[in-house]
């Protein structure tokens, strides 16, 4: 069952999904509709899963799994995997690469890959009070206090020694 992503519950398991290049308007509608299908349609072990997603800044496909009713399995991840795979090919985007690092600068957010970020360490663009987004917290009640911040509160710091 999908459920809209404020009303499912705080304490569900996340995945963040972060982007190459921002979707658009147009790639944003598509994306809802491809992604209600397969949450609708998503399960574990027959189970019907309750999920929700939301994109934020144009970058970030969130995907949220409340487990009070029913874990996901291997199986239902690895189906969440191959679909957003599928998202990857059908659209031409990056969804899954680590090696994409995203931060703010000013109002804008920037997209940059690994190496081009240590270079901006190194030569002081970016430094340990820049805004980055820490894909890798698991819960949903993380997102207000442990995504967005500065470099030096997140795994980007060992960046800066």
């Amino acid at each position: 069952m999908v459920v809209r992503f404020d009303d499912i519950s705080d304490e569900s398991k996340l995945w963040i999904y972060q982007s190459n290049r921002p979707f658009k308007d147009e790639l944003i509608n598509s994306l809802e509709k491809k992604i209600s299908q397969f949450l609708s349609s998503w399960t574990s072990h027959g189970s019907e899963l309750n999920s929700a997603f939301t994109i934020k800044y144009n970058f970030f496909l969130f995907i949220a799994l409340d487990e009070n009713n029913s874990n996901a399995t291997g199986c239902s991840i690895d189906k969440l995997m191959s679909f957003i795979k599928m998202l990857e090919k059908e659209y031409g985007l990056r969804l899954l690469d680590r090696f994409d690092i995203s931060y703010r600068k000013g109002s804008d957010i920037i997209i940059d890959r690994l190496n081009d970020f240590k270079k901006k360490v190194l030569t002081k663009e970016v430094n340990e009070n820049t805004i980055v987004f820490n894909n890798l917290i698991k819960f949903k009640k993380d997102m207000t206090q442990n995504w967005e911040l500065c470099a030096k509160d997140s795994w980007h710091q060992q960046l800066f020694k």
